[in-house]
């Protein structure tokens, strides 16, 4: 069949007025290709990842050399999702000069050069001007490179262009109230819940049949410790997603909202339902995880690598197999040995460290000639050590590792790429005792690391700024959302707060 490019350009009503949505052009040799192509779409930004990855499946499955289906294929099987990939970029030649610059962009982001991937970017925008997708790459470019006032500029033009943009919308709202940590966009708080408010109600306008902005509403309200508040919104979320993939997301985070009301025993059984509820693996491996901060936010380490050894026995009965059950064991010991660690159990932290460095080599060894993540799985292993050594009092061993860090990440072409490095270095400081030092690298590090904002509190303290440490202290202490880092430091910081 020969293949043709569809160039769409529609109408659509909008409030009793209309606008013309232009959009890039799509290189494809089917039309029900295209079709598949855009409810994958739809599902990413709504949650939907099983219905997303079979829709991509069916969308290559008619045409094997659509470009960008090929690129964002996003497949559990991540070698299937690499040759893909590598696929996408070898038809370069054969699709448009939008996809190859789209290409383009993705390339360097994977790769972790986010100054290649702002300038294509710009580039896209320039030559498509009035294509809201246009200015939605730019403005994912700029939020991941921390540039959040120009990621507002972008997506702000983007919804100009198309008032129906989603994923912008999406963008915007956590622009001005993240989910995950402070907020990205400095306002009064008053002025930046209402802001955000008004582009999670767009969400529903946008997909009233959608779960995910019920979700989203419901987050905002979990942020603000409005729990009852929050839980006839989940309710609606969870419903709207029965039978879909999103029925477990919906689940967890209404657990979240529970857990983090006090109510750990209803929020485990949200969680335990989820895992169930999950119809992949993938996805039972991802939800499990909260089952095991739950216990770390209850201050229970060892509930947590008990629920994490319960998994991992599980992993070959769930289907996992090869390289899918290295790169799951891996991340499962690297979270035993970070829970053995702040647990300040040094034998089992290292043993644990030592088993996921030997399964992430191993799982590297079947990926093959890939230098982008041989490079991340050194730096990676570097930094862990560097870590392992700081949580035990061994301050010179984990500067010899970090240098190492700062050897491989100060060659990559992005304003974040040292952060981590920046973050770690400081918490080595300050355990040093050289509490002006360690804050030069934290004002380096990456601002939003829950974690090492705990450190910097110490830090600000020990210089005699205690109002910046209680700052920082109230917000790691009102912060009502479920991931590793906030499980570490929440209740550290509730109670460094009663004497600061």
């Amino acid at each position: 069949m020969k293949k043709i490019t569809l160039i769409l350009s529609i109408s659509i009503a909008l409030q009793c007025s209309k606008q013309e949505i232009v959009e890039l052009p799509i290189t494809t040799n089917s039309e029900k290709a295209l079709v598949f192509y855009h409810k994958a779409l739809v599902e990413w930004e709504s949650g939907g990842y099983v219905e997303k990855t079979a829709y991509f499946d069916s969308s290559i499955a008619i045409d094997s050399n659509f470009a960008l289906a090929l690129l964002y294929n996003d497949n559990p099987d991540k070698i299937l999702k690499k040759k893909r990939r590598k696929r996408a970029h070898s038809l370069r030649e054969t699709v448009t000069r939008q996809e190859r610059l789209i290409l383009d962009i993705e390339k360097n982001k994977n790769s972790g050069n986010l100054d290649a991937a702002l300038v294509f970017s710009k580039k896209l925008v320039e030559e498509n001007p009035t294509s809201y997708l246009a200015h939605n790459y730019l403005g994912v470019v700029h939020e991941s490179r921390r540039e959040f006032s120009e990621s507002w500029t972008a997506f702000e033009k983007a919804i100009s262009l198309n008032k129906n943009n989603y994923l912008a919308n999406s963008f915007l709202w956590d622009l001005h109230f993240s989910e995950n940590g402070p907020v990205k966009l400095s306002a009064d708080k008053e002025k930046y819940v209402e802001i955000a408010s008004q582009y999670i109600d767009e969400l529903i306008r946008i997909r009233p049949k959608s779960g995910h902005p019920y979700h989203s509403k419901a987050n905002l309200y979990r942020k603000l410790g409005l729990f009852e508040k929050a839980k006839p919104l989940y309710e609606k979320s969870i419903q709207k997603r029965k039978g879909s993939s999103a029925e477990g997301t919906a689940l967890i985070v209404s657990g979240h909202n529970y857990m983090f009301s006090g109510d750990f025993e209803t929020a485990r059984n949200r969680y335990e339902k989820a895992v169930q509820t999950s119809p992949k693996k993938e996805g039972k491996f991802g939800l499990n995880n909260y089952i095991t901060l739950s216990f770390v936010f209850d201050e229970d380490y060892i509930g947590a690598i008990e629920n994490i050894n319960k998994f991992e026995n599980n992993l070959k009965e769930l289907g996992f197999l090869g390289g899918e059950l290295l790169l799951r064991r891996a991340i499962l010991n690297w979270q035993k040995f970070v829970f053995y660690a702040h647990n300040q159990v040094e034998k089992e932290a290292n043993d644990a460290l030592v088993l996921s460095i030997d399964l992430s080599r191993q799982r590297m060894a079947e990926l093959k000639n890939d230098p982008i993540a041989e490079r991340n799985q050194k730096s990676n292993t570097s930094y862990n050590r560097a870590w392992m050594h700081a949580l035990f009092g061994r301050y010179s061993e984990a500067r010899k590792n970090l240098d190492d860090v700062k050897n491989i990440n100060e060659k990559i072409n992005s304003p974040t790429a040292m952060h981590d490095y920046n973050n770690l270095m400081g918490m080595v400081s300050l355990m040093e005792g050289k509490a002006e030092s360690a804050l030069q690298f934290f004002e380096k590090g990456n601002p939003d690391n829950t974690y090492f904002l705990y450190f910097k509190a110490l830090t600000l303290k020990a210089l005699g700024d205690k109002d910046g440490a209680k700052e920082i202290l109230t917000d790691i202490a009102n912060t009502n959302f479920s991931y590793w880092e906030l499980a570490i430091v929440r209740n550290r910081a509730k109670k460094l707060l009663e004497n600061t």
